[in-house]
């Protein structure tokens, strides 16, 4: 399912020009980011989550673990309801 969604989101984004990329990770998301910047450079994070009360990662505190753990800028973007 993963996988199909990616593929799908992909598509889409280039489908409007933009250079688009992705790999499905570890259902860990701390241990999914952790891999993702040993194997590759980035020059930020950006963590989209569900608003507060829904986002599992939220409630995770996994923004605060990237920031502590990942020496990296950090953007965290949240649905509105």
């Amino acid at each position: 399912v993963a996988r199909s969604n990616l593929d799908r989101e992909l598509g889409r984004l280039r489908e409007i020009g933009a250079t688009a990329d992705g790999a499905v990770g570890d259902p860990n998301p701390m241990v999914a980011i952790e891999k993702a910047v040993e194997e590759q450079q980035f020059d930020e994070i950006i963590l989209s989550t569900l608003p507060p009360g829904i986002s599992r990662w939220l409630a995770l505190d996994l923004p605060h673990r990237v920031r502590r753990k990942i020496n990296l800028p950090l953007t965290v973007v949240t649905a509105s309801e």
